[in-house]
This record gives structure tokens, sequence and C-alpha cells, in this order.
């Protein structure tokens, strides 16, 4: 059986299928998959291709693809620059591919990828702000994920601290360890590569066929939708969701703990809602609210609205403007994201553009009808950033501790990893 080439572009649309969660906030490791892929499914023509055996170490693959691995390309050091020389001539003659930067890997000549096309690609999915873009292809974290994780730093002692910028932007200046627990490791889990022990040493093994959610994704346009946060959940959706030989194999169970009677009222809601989100200018609402949190009657709350989710068994609608609270004397006392259970919503009114007898402040209306108006990718960073979808409460020092059991299972050679301090004692 013929095995198929890895020959795919670094497309938008490439890279979002190896990246679980936001392309945004993890370019650079979807770029590494990308040419990591290459350097094992690639054409024999490509100048990343390794010979690799049908079954292999990462140790292996590691030897194989930098210079002088075992000297600079350790399990917990990041490889400094090390161009090598011929001893006899005393010049450099070639490079280690850790020296090769993030936005060389993507428009290299030989891709004739034009970049200001990928970035309006990008833009597509997600927006940015002032120089974050470049930012982003400059060393793998746009300006707003820096200023997080040097806030995360400060509040942090000893020798945690971490960040996911790219020293110099180059792609590969990462530890070994993290090239193999993270992204060879993402790999298996994506179907990518099997793998199997021996003498206590993790084999990695080439799989035949790709992983389906390739070929679906590219071959429907409509496919790329992220409609589900999870990666894995999207993964099963693009590949089991039609039947096979006329036989439905794949179902979802989601509990729904919405009353059937509401169901037209829900319907009339969300039609609204889609006939909102069709407009070049998507207008503000106002909503009556009946909020369950504070169990005090209705609430009149002007929004504007971005996207629905479901979560906690009932559809949501994420909007961003006036909260539901108790003080009615300044309803604009507090503008924040807010999720409103769609079955508690009792009104979904369209304001008119003149806002005729509204006073509604300046720098609300700037936010929604400026450069960067709310939007999903917003929403879906500030709920990396508070873990979970509460993004409308305010942030607090969480301290967790495990078991040995738990860590071994669920967090360690994950990415969650480096973000806690070890203390087996």
């Amino acid at each position: 059986m013929k095995r198929e080439v890895f020959n795919y572009p670094p497309n938008v649309e490439v890279l979002k299928i190896l990246t679980a969660g936001s392309l945004k906030q993890n370019l650079a490791k979807a770029v590494r998959l990308w040419v990591v892929l290459r350097s094992i499914y690639g054409d024999e023509s490509d100048e990343v291709k390794l010979e690799l055996g049908e079954e292999f170490t990462f140790l292996e693959w590691r030897d194989l693809f930098f210079i002088d691995a075992k000297k600079y390309h350790k399990r917990d050091c990041i490889p400094s620059l090390h161009p090598v020389y011929d001893l006899s001539q005393a010049f450099v003659t070639s490079e280690c591919r850790c020296a090769i930067k993030l936005r060389q890997w993507l428009f290299s000549s030989s891709l004739k990828i034009d970049e200001n096309d990928w970035c309006k690609s990008l833009k597509k999915y997600y927006s940015f702000e002032g120089n974050e873009l470049n930012n982003l292809l400059q060393g793998g974290i746009t300006k707003t994920q820096s200023q997080n994780i040097q806030e995360e730093n400060n509040s942090l002692t000893g020798n945690n601290k971490f960040s996911k910028s790219l020293p110099e932007g180059r792609l590969f200046a990462v530890t070994a360890r993290n090239l193999k627990d993270n992204d060879f490791q993402s790999l298996v889990n994506l179907g990518w590569l099997n793998t199997k022990k021996y003498s206590g040493k993790i084999i990695y093994v080439k799989v035949n066929k790709f992983p389906e959610v390739l070929s679906s994704s590219l071959g429907n346009n409509e496919s790329t939708s992220e409609q589900f946060t999870n990666c894995e959940l999207s993964a099963f959706n693009n590949s089991l969701s039609q039947p096979i030989n006329g036989i439905q194999r794949f179902f979802i169970h989601a509990e729904y703990i919405v009353h059937s009677r509401l169901n037209e009222h829900i319907e009339l809601l969300q039609q609204k809602l889609k006939s909102i989100w069709k407009k070049d200018k998507i207008p503000l609402i106002k909503l009556k609210y009946c909020s369950a949190k504070l169990y005090q009657g209705t609430f009149d709350c002007i929004v504007y609205p971005v996207c629905i989710y479901y979560y906690k068994r009932a559809p949501y609608l994420f909007a961003y403007g006036q909260i539901p609270q108790p003080d009615i004397k300044n309803p604009w006392s507090q503008i924040d994201w807010y999720d409103y259970r769609i079955d508690k919503i009792i009104t979904l009114d369209q304001l008119s553009d003149d806002f005729e007898n509204i006073s509604i402040p300046k720098k609300f209306l700037s936010k929604c009808y400026g450069k960067y108006p709310p939007n999903p990718d917003e929403i879906k960073e500030k709920m990396s950033e508070v873990w979970g979808f509460d993004i409308h409460k305010p942030r607090a020092l969480l301290i967790l501790r495990f078991d040995q059991y738990f860590y071994g299972n669920y967090i360690e050679g994950t990415e969650r990893d480096e973000m806690f301090k070890k203390n087996f004692s």
C-alpha cells in the first residue's frame, strides 16, 4: 500500500487542523507540527524529509533533524545558535534548522506564499490590534499574550516562570522535552503517528493513512467552522459525522435542561439573532432578561450580540454591554461580557441607529463600532485566561494541588505541565 505524501502548504486552513484551539494562540506549535510532518512523510524532493524507518525513536528523529543535536538539543535546554564550521577552512558552512525563524518557515521563496494574502486569510478568523499580527509572526506570540504571561510570571515565585515567546523568532528554539512531550504527543493524539513501547522506550510508528479530518476539512470550505471548542470532539465530528454504508455510527448525547414549551420562543430569538448577524453593521439590541443569579426579577440590558455557546446544558448568548445588576441608578456603571441564557431572555429588540431617547456612553459605542468590534475570538481568549466561561468575573489567584496519580495522568507531558511548580515531598 502506497503511503500518502505530506506536501500541503502552510496555509491557514492546514495549520488550523494541526492545532488544538485557537491558531492565534498556537501558531508556532502548528507550524512546528507542519514541519515535523514534512520531515516524516514529505516528498523525497522535500529538503526537510528525513531518512527514517517505519519505526523510530524521538532521539533518532532529533539527531537527523538538527546539527550537533546531542550537544545543543538536550532535554531541558533551549538550544543556542550554533552554526557549523569547516575546521580546515575556518568559515561557516551551514546552520542548524533551529536557527530558522517562524517567518522564514512560512514564507520561504520555495513555497511561493504571499505574506499579505496569508495574513488576510488569518484575519478572516481572528482579529488583531496594532502590531499584534507582526508580533505573532515575529515571536510566535502577540503583545497581549505576552502581557498576560508576564502578569502570571510576576505572581509566581521561584523558578516557575515560563514564556511561549520564541527566542529571536526561531521556531525550533525549544527544549527537546517540549518537542517530545508536547509536539510529538500532539501528533499521536491527532492520529498522525502510532506508538508502541519497547524496553521502556516509546517507539513512533508511521501511519499508512493520514487522518480523515485533513482531507474532509480541505475538501469542504464549510468544515473550517470552529463550532467545536474542543479539538478532539471537532476531529470526531469531521471524521464520523456522515453515515458509513448508510448507517450512522457517531452520536452526541448532550443533556438539555430547557423545557420543551420554550422551544418556539427560543427559535424565534435565534431567528432574530441570525437576521441581525447577517447585517454589514451589527446593531445593538435591548434585552429584557430574567437573571437566575440575582434573584431580583427582570433587567433591561443594551448589548452588542456576538455569538451563541451551548454549555451547562443550555444555549447562551454571549454579548458585550450592560450586565444584569441590582444597582439600576446607573445602568452603565458596569460594561463587560456576559452570558445570557437564551430561555431566560424575555424579549429581544433591535435598536435603531439614532438611539432615540437613549443615552449610550461614547466609549461603549467606539468599542462596538471601532476597528475591532467584539468578536468570538476575543471570547475564546478570555476563556483560556480564566479556565472557563465566567469571563465577566474578576480574576483571582487559584492554588491547585494534585496527588502523584492525577499528575501523571492529566498534567505530566501536556501543555499544562510547565504552568505548575512540582513538589513531590
